[in-house]
This record gives structure tokens, C-alpha cells and sequence, in this order.
């Protein structure tokens, strides 16, 4: 006798609970909901670049993927704490 499609299907569904649990994967499907901490620090530096006067408000926003409000209020938070002063738009 021939197995049916869904006594197949259940069967390898058995063998990937067996091997993986009660999800049936590796955690392969699962998603980061943020940039790893590599573009998280890069990000960082493009903003500070961007406070230091370094990189204009639209390089800074096109590098960090950031759009320019949330790259001033990036550049803000950086400011207010304290780690950078302020030199936008200062020779």
C-alpha cells in the first residue's frame, strides 16, 4: 500500500520535532529585529562623524540608512550625553 501525501508529511514533521523541537527548525527562520552589534557601532561613528563635522546631514543619512530626522535626533542624543561636542555647520 502506497503512502498518502499527508501521512508523509506527517511522518517527516515527527522526524523534525525529533531533531530540532518542538518548532520543527534550527532557529534558521527566525529574525534579529536590529542591525547586529557590528552595524550598530558603525552606525555610532557615522553619526558622531556627522556631529564632528566630518560628514554632511546627507552623507551621514545616506550612509547609516537613517532618515535625516532620525539621524538628528541620533546626532541630539550623542550630543546631550555628553560624549561629543557639537561642531555641525562650525569651520
Amino acid at each position: 500500500m502506497t503512502e498518502s501525501i499527508s501521512e508523509r508529511r506527517k511522518r517527516a514533521w515527527e522526524t523534525r520535532r525529533e531533531k530540532y523541537g518542538d518548532h520543527g527548525h534550527n532557529g534558521s527562520y527566525s529574525r534579529n529585529p536590529g542591525p547586529c552589534s557590528d552595524c550598530e557601532r558603525m552606525r555610532a561613528y557615522l553619526v558622531r562623524l556627522h556631529v564632528e563635522g566630518v560628514l554632511s546631514e546627507g552623507q551621514a543619512a545616506k550612509a547609516t540608512g537613517l532618515y535625516r530626522i532620525d539621524l538628528r535626533k541620533a546626532a541630539d542624543d550623542l550630543i546631550n550625553s555628553g560624549a561629543v561636542r557639537d561642531t555641525r555647520g562650525r569651520p
